[in-house]
Protein backbone atom coordinates (compact mmCIF):
# COMPACT_ATOMS: atom_id res chain seq x y z
CA UNK A 1 0.00 0.00 0.00
CA UNK A 2 3.06 2.73 0.78
CA UNK A 3 4.11 1.79 -2.50
CA UNK A 4 1.11 2.55 -4.38
CA UNK A 5 0.89 5.95 -2.58
CA UNK A 6 4.07 6.78 -3.62
CA UNK A 7 3.11 6.18 -7.22
CA UNK A 8 0.15 7.47 -7.32
CA UNK A 9 0.67 10.57 -5.42
CA UNK A 10 -3.25 10.78 -4.62
CA UNK A 11 -5.55 9.08 -2.24
CA UNK A 12 -8.70 10.36 -3.35
CA UNK A 13 -10.24 7.66 -6.34
CA UNK A 14 -12.20 11.38 -7.31
CA UNK A 15 -8.88 12.76 -8.33
CA UNK A 16 -8.35 15.76 -10.67
CA UNK A 17 -6.69 15.79 -14.04
CA UNK A 18 -5.41 18.89 -15.51
CA UNK A 19 -6.68 19.68 -18.98
CA UNK A 20 -9.13 17.23 -18.96
CA UNK A 21 -13.22 18.29 -18.99
CA UNK A 22 -15.32 17.24 -16.08
CA UNK A 23 -17.19 14.81 -18.19
CA UNK A 24 -13.98 13.08 -19.03
CA UNK A 25 -12.79 12.78 -15.55
CA UNK A 26 -16.25 11.41 -14.78
CA UNK A 27 -15.95 8.83 -17.68
CA UNK A 28 -12.05 7.94 -16.30
CA UNK A 29 -13.47 7.11 -12.81
CA UNK A 30 -16.50 5.69 -14.15
CA UNK A 31 -14.44 2.92 -16.34
CA UNK A 32 -12.16 2.24 -13.21
CA UNK A 33 -15.51 1.30 -10.99
CA UNK A 34 -16.41 -1.14 -14.84
CA UNK A 35 -13.08 -2.89 -14.69
CA UNK A 36 -13.31 -3.38 -10.74
CA UNK A 37 -17.29 -4.61 -11.33
CA UNK A 38 -16.47 -6.95 -14.04
CA UNK A 39 -12.52 -8.61 -13.29
CA UNK A 40 -13.85 -11.69 -11.83
CA UNK A 41 -15.83 -12.24 -14.99
CA UNK A 42 -13.56 -10.73 -17.08
CA UNK A 43 -10.55 -13.38 -15.48
CA UNK A 44 -13.06 -16.17 -16.78
CA UNK A 45 -14.05 -15.38 -19.81
CA UNK A 46 -10.21 -14.95 -20.89
CA UNK A 47 -8.70 -17.92 -19.35
CA UNK A 48 -11.78 -20.37 -21.02
CA UNK A 49 -9.29 -21.73 -23.63
CA UNK A 50 -6.11 -21.30 -21.73
CA UNK A 51 -3.83 -19.04 -19.82
CA UNK A 52 -3.18 -16.13 -23.05
CA UNK A 53 -6.72 -14.87 -23.60
CA UNK A 54 -9.56 -15.30 -25.94
CA UNK A 55 -9.18 -15.92 -29.81
CA UNK A 56 -8.72 -12.32 -30.69
CA UNK A 57 -5.40 -12.22 -28.17
CA UNK A 58 -4.19 -15.58 -29.03
CA UNK A 59 -4.69 -15.51 -32.95
CA UNK A 60 -4.50 -11.50 -33.60
CA UNK A 61 -2.84 -9.53 -30.70
CA UNK A 62 -0.05 -11.40 -29.37
CA UNK A 63 1.63 -12.67 -32.22
CA UNK A 64 1.79 -8.83 -32.98
CA UNK A 65 3.50 -7.93 -30.21
CA UNK A 66 6.10 -11.10 -30.22
CA UNK A 67 7.04 -10.03 -33.28
CA UNK A 68 6.90 -6.02 -33.35
CA UNK A 69 8.28 -6.19 -29.92
CA UNK A 70 11.32 -8.46 -30.97
CA UNK A 71 12.00 -8.91 -27.42
CA UNK A 72 16.10 -10.31 -27.09
CA UNK A 73 17.60 -11.76 -23.52
CA UNK A 74 17.91 -9.28 -20.98
CA UNK A 75 15.33 -6.85 -21.75
CA UNK A 76 13.29 -5.41 -19.81
CA UNK A 77 8.97 -5.11 -20.49
CA UNK A 78 7.00 -2.20 -19.37
CA UNK A 79 3.40 -2.57 -19.83
CA UNK A 80 0.80 0.11 -19.37
CA UNK A 81 -2.72 -1.00 -18.72
CA UNK A 82 -2.09 -4.74 -17.68
CA UNK A 83 -5.23 -5.99 -16.61
CA UNK A 84 -5.32 -8.99 -15.78
CA UNK A 85 -1.67 -9.56 -16.86
CA UNK A 86 -2.05 -11.47 -19.94
CA UNK A 87 0.60 -9.68 -22.17
CA UNK A 88 3.34 -9.72 -19.17
CA UNK A 89 3.12 -13.54 -18.77
CA UNK A 90 4.07 -14.06 -21.89
CA UNK A 91 7.01 -12.02 -21.59
CA UNK A 92 7.91 -13.81 -18.34
CA UNK A 93 7.37 -17.06 -19.68
CA UNK A 94 10.54 -16.01 -22.27
CA UNK A 95 12.41 -14.94 -18.61
CA UNK A 96 11.93 -11.23 -19.25
CA UNK A 97 11.93 -8.86 -16.01
CA UNK A 98 7.92 -8.08 -16.57
CA UNK A 99 6.51 -4.72 -14.92
CA UNK A 100 2.63 -4.20 -15.34
CA UNK A 101 0.70 -0.97 -14.22
CA UNK A 102 -2.87 -0.41 -14.21
CA UNK A 103 -5.97 1.36 -12.18
CA UNK A 104 -7.86 -1.22 -11.06
CA UNK A 105 -6.86 -2.58 -7.89
CA UNK A 106 -9.37 -5.54 -8.35
CA UNK A 107 -7.76 -6.76 -11.99
CA UNK A 108 -4.51 -6.58 -11.07
CA UNK A 109 -5.19 -8.65 -7.95
CA UNK A 110 -6.28 -10.96 -10.61
CA UNK A 111 -2.96 -10.83 -12.47
CA UNK A 112 -0.64 -11.09 -9.57
CA UNK A 113 -2.90 -14.32 -8.81
CA UNK A 114 -2.62 -15.98 -12.08
CA UNK A 115 0.73 -15.24 -12.14
CA UNK A 116 1.73 -16.66 -8.72
CA UNK A 117 -0.27 -19.65 -10.19
CA UNK A 118 2.24 -20.11 -13.30
CA UNK A 119 5.48 -19.46 -11.32
CA UNK A 120 6.39 -16.24 -12.97
CA UNK A 121 7.65 -13.06 -11.15
CA UNK A 122 6.21 -10.44 -12.55
CA UNK A 123 5.99 -6.86 -10.57
CA UNK A 124 2.45 -4.69 -10.67
CA UNK A 125 2.09 -1.59 -9.71
CA UNK A 126 -0.75 0.79 -9.65
CA UNK A 127 -1.25 3.66 -11.69
CA UNK A 128 -3.44 6.16 -13.63
CA UNK A 129 -1.92 6.43 -17.14
CA UNK A 130 -3.94 9.83 -17.16
CA UNK A 131 -2.62 11.18 -14.32
CA UNK A 132 0.83 12.41 -15.87
CA UNK A 133 2.80 13.72 -13.08
CA UNK A 134 2.31 9.91 -11.45
CA UNK A 135 3.82 9.15 -14.63
CA UNK A 136 6.77 10.95 -14.42
CA UNK A 137 7.42 10.39 -10.71
CA UNK A 138 7.29 6.72 -11.98
CA UNK A 139 9.72 7.35 -14.58
CA UNK A 140 12.31 8.91 -11.87
CA UNK A 141 12.39 5.76 -9.78
CA UNK A 142 13.19 3.88 -12.71
CA UNK A 143 15.07 6.65 -14.33
CA UNK A 144 17.04 3.16 -16.38
CA UNK A 145 13.61 3.08 -18.51
CA UNK A 146 13.06 0.06 -20.00
CA UNK A 147 13.66 -1.69 -23.39
CA UNK A 148 10.25 -2.76 -24.25
CA UNK A 149 7.17 -0.99 -24.02
CA UNK A 150 3.42 -2.01 -24.56
CA UNK A 151 -0.26 -0.70 -24.03
CA UNK A 152 -2.65 -3.00 -25.49
CA UNK A 153 -6.11 -1.99 -25.85
CA UNK A 154 -5.48 0.47 -24.15
CA UNK A 155 -5.40 4.01 -25.93
CA UNK A 156 -9.07 3.66 -26.67
CA UNK A 157 -10.24 4.34 -23.21
CA UNK A 158 -8.06 7.40 -22.36
CA UNK A 159 -10.14 10.72 -23.03
CA UNK A 160 -6.50 12.18 -23.98
CA UNK A 161 -3.49 10.95 -25.44
CA UNK A 162 -1.07 13.73 -23.91
CA UNK A 163 -0.31 12.47 -20.92
CA UNK A 164 0.65 9.13 -22.03
CA UNK A 165 2.28 10.51 -25.24
CA UNK A 166 4.74 12.86 -22.58
CA UNK A 167 5.25 10.04 -20.53
CA UNK A 168 6.66 7.22 -23.34
CA UNK A 169 9.89 9.17 -23.79
CA UNK A 170 10.57 9.40 -20.36
CA UNK A 171 10.04 5.34 -19.71
CA UNK A 172 11.41 4.13 -23.13
CA UNK A 173 15.33 3.23 -23.13
CA UNK A 174 17.40 4.52 -26.17
CA UNK A 175 16.75 2.20 -28.66
CA UNK A 176 13.36 0.55 -26.95
CA UNK A 177 10.81 -0.07 -28.44
CA UNK A 178 7.12 1.06 -27.48
CA UNK A 179 4.15 -1.38 -29.11
CA UNK A 180 0.78 -0.10 -29.27
CA UNK A 181 -2.09 -2.72 -30.30
CA UNK A 182 -5.86 -0.95 -30.32
CA UNK A 183 -8.82 -1.64 -32.12
CA UNK A 184 -8.71 -0.37 -35.96
CA UNK A 185 -9.86 3.17 -35.80
CA UNK A 186 -11.69 2.96 -39.75
CA UNK A 187 -13.05 -0.72 -39.36
CA UNK A 188 -13.29 -1.79 -35.81
CA UNK A 189 -16.50 0.09 -33.65
CA UNK A 190 -17.54 2.88 -33.21
CA UNK A 191 -16.65 3.73 -36.78
CA UNK A 192 -16.41 0.51 -39.15
CA UNK A 193 -19.93 -1.35 -38.37
CA UNK A 194 -20.20 -4.76 -39.45
CA UNK A 195 -22.82 -5.96 -42.26
CA UNK A 196 -24.00 -9.61 -43.55
CA UNK A 197 -25.69 -10.96 -45.84
CA UNK A 198 -26.77 -14.65 -46.26
CA UNK A 199 -27.93 -15.76 -50.02
CA UNK A 200 -28.18 -19.38 -51.57
CA UNK A 201 -26.17 -19.99 -54.38
CA UNK A 202 -28.00 -20.34 -57.62
CA UNK A 203 -25.48 -22.96 -58.94
CA UNK A 204 -25.05 -25.19 -55.58
CA UNK A 205 -28.59 -24.35 -53.72
CA UNK A 206 -25.98 -23.66 -50.50
CA UNK A 207 -26.20 -20.85 -48.41
CA UNK A 208 -23.28 -18.43 -49.05
CA UNK A 209 -22.31 -15.26 -46.77
CA UNK A 210 -21.56 -12.35 -47.58
CA UNK A 211 -19.48 -10.14 -45.39
CA UNK A 212 -18.59 -6.22 -45.30
CA UNK A 213 -17.80 -3.05 -42.94
CA UNK A 214 -20.05 0.26 -43.18
CA UNK A 215 -18.35 3.10 -42.28
CA UNK A 216 -20.64 5.82 -41.92
CA UNK A 217 -18.96 8.31 -39.42
CA UNK A 218 -15.23 8.29 -39.25
CA UNK A 219 -13.51 11.46 -38.51
CA UNK A 220 -15.30 12.78 -35.56
CA UNK A 221 -17.04 10.67 -33.01
CA UNK A 222 -18.06 11.19 -29.94
CA UNK A 223 -17.19 9.32 -26.94
CA UNK A 224 -19.37 5.58 -26.58
CA UNK A 225 -20.21 3.10 -24.67
CA UNK A 226 -18.68 -0.61 -25.44
CA UNK A 227 -18.30 -4.12 -24.16
CA UNK A 228 -14.48 -5.21 -24.29
CA UNK A 229 -16.28 -8.82 -24.56
CA UNK A 230 -19.99 -9.21 -25.57
CA UNK A 231 -21.91 -9.47 -22.42
CA UNK A 232 -19.43 -8.13 -19.56
CA UNK A 233 -21.86 -6.95 -16.86
CA UNK A 234 -20.79 -3.12 -17.16
CA UNK A 235 -20.13 -1.36 -20.19
CA UNK A 236 -17.01 0.99 -20.53
CA UNK A 237 -16.48 4.33 -22.24
CA UNK A 238 -14.05 4.25 -25.15
CA UNK A 239 -12.87 7.43 -27.95
CA UNK A 240 -12.71 6.85 -31.30
CA UNK A 241 -9.60 8.48 -32.74
CA UNK A 242 -8.91 8.68 -36.29
CA UNK A 243 -4.96 8.23 -37.61
CA UNK A 244 -3.58 11.45 -37.42
CA UNK A 245 -5.18 11.79 -34.04
CA UNK A 246 -4.02 8.93 -32.87
CA UNK A 247 -0.34 8.82 -33.76
CA UNK A 248 0.56 12.82 -34.08
CA UNK A 249 0.53 12.95 -29.77
CA UNK A 250 3.43 10.35 -29.79
CA UNK A 251 5.13 11.95 -33.13
CA UNK A 252 5.01 15.94 -31.34
CA UNK A 253 6.94 14.23 -28.12
CA UNK A 254 9.87 12.92 -30.21
CA UNK A 255 9.01 9.47 -30.90
CA UNK A 256 8.38 7.87 -34.44
CA UNK A 257 6.34 4.68 -35.98
CA UNK A 258 9.01 2.30 -37.61
CA UNK A 259 6.44 -0.47 -38.35
CA UNK A 260 2.94 -1.14 -38.61
CA UNK A 261 0.36 -3.98 -38.91
CA UNK A 262 -3.49 -5.04 -39.47
CA UNK A 263 -3.78 -8.33 -38.06
CA UNK A 264 -7.07 -10.51 -39.48
CA UNK A 265 -8.36 -13.65 -38.50
CA UNK A 266 -7.19 -16.28 -41.11
CA UNK A 267 -9.98 -19.18 -40.02
CA UNK A 268 -10.56 -21.32 -42.63
CA UNK A 269 -14.60 -21.85 -43.33
CA UNK A 270 -15.08 -18.79 -41.02
CA UNK A 271 -17.66 -19.11 -37.74
CA UNK A 272 -21.07 -19.89 -39.79
CA UNK A 273 -22.42 -20.31 -35.84
CA UNK A 274 -21.81 -16.81 -35.25
CA UNK A 275 -22.02 -14.36 -38.80
CA UNK A 276 -21.29 -11.46 -37.14
CA UNK A 277 -17.88 -12.64 -35.82
CA UNK A 278 -14.86 -11.10 -37.13
CA UNK A 279 -13.16 -14.62 -38.12
CA UNK A 280 -16.10 -14.27 -40.72
CA UNK A 281 -14.11 -11.09 -42.12
CA UNK A 282 -10.55 -12.17 -43.37
CA UNK A 283 -9.96 -9.56 -45.84
CA UNK A 284 -10.94 -6.86 -42.47
CA UNK A 285 -8.42 -6.47 -39.83
CA UNK A 286 -9.79 -6.06 -36.56
CA UNK A 287 -6.68 -4.56 -34.69
CA UNK A 288 -4.23 -2.30 -35.24
CA UNK A 289 -0.70 -2.75 -34.13
CA UNK A 290 2.49 -0.02 -34.65
CA UNK A 291 5.56 0.36 -33.54
CA UNK A 292 7.21 3.69 -31.91
CA UNK A 293 11.00 4.80 -31.56
CA UNK A 294 12.70 7.85 -29.97
CA UNK A 295 13.53 10.20 -32.99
Amino acid sequence: MQQRQIINMTTNINFQINGLSDRDKAATDANRRAWDAIADWWEHKQSEGGDDGNDMFTQCLLPEVEQLSDWQPGETVLDLGAGSGIICRMFAAKGAKVTGLDFSDLMLEKARERAETNGLKIEYDFIDLMDIESMKNYARMHSEGFDIITISTTLKSLPSLEPIAEALPLLLKRGGRVVNVDLHPAFSKPAGHRGMEIFEDPETGKQQLKTYIKVMRYLDIPPSKSEAVRGQPEPLTTYHRPFWSLLEPFFRNGLVMDAMREPAFKTEGGDMKHPQSYHNFPQTPMLLAFRLKHR
